[in-house]
């Protein structure tokens, strides 16, 4: 059964997502290693983030920038130790009861996660094939920069309503953007 977090968690690489998104059904974002954009901290800027990064110097370093630049930032600190499979140190090497103890605090028994949005209303109203309506719809929310499918996970997560996003479309359409 997945966990889920008060929080998005925040990972270094894709590898670390795909492997947490076995265990966690939260929100994760992956910052690819020093490639923080700033489109990234933006998003994460007003959120609460949880950062499990490796723990190695390039974690470490990469933590120090995420705490330098987002104030509500909790920090997950996993044992090198049982971290290793192979050659390699990191979070998709950690044993995932090490991770799973680690993150306990930070998670909830009933999540807020309904939205009635469903792709083909992403589809219906433009946001997959309109990419100046989607960048205004992510905006106004402060999703971040959205494909499709990221849209519709955010707002999902978000608990966005049909009619909110309804009603940001109707505003772009009517220029005010």
């Amino acid at each position: 059964m997945k966990i889920y977090l008060n929080g998005i968690l925040v990972v270094e690489g894709k590898e670390d997502s795909s492997y947490l998104s076995n265990y966690i059904e939260s929100e994760i974002v992956v910052v690819n290693g020093f490639e923080l954009s700033n489109d990234t901290i933006s998003y994460l800027k007003d959120k609460r983030v949880i950062a499990l990064l490796d723990p190695d110097e390039s974690g470490e370093k990469i933590r120090a920038i995420l705490n330098q630049k987002i104030s509500n930032i909790s920090n997950v600190c996993v044992s090198i130790d049982k971290c290793t499979r192979g050659i390699k140190n990191g979070v998709a090497e950690c044993q995932i009861d090490e991770i799973l103890s680690q993150l306990k605090k930070f998670a909830i028994d009933n999540p807020n996660l309904s939205s009635d949005i469903k792709q083909s209303d992403l589809y219906n109203l433009g946001l997959y094939f309109d990419k100046d309506l989607r960048l205004f719809v992510c905006k106004k929310l402060n999703l971040g920069i959205c494909n499709g499918k990221l849209l519709l996970k955010r707002l999902n997560l978000n608990a966005i309503s049909l009619a909110k996003l309804c009603e940001i479309i109707e505003e772009y359409k009517n220029g005010n953007k």
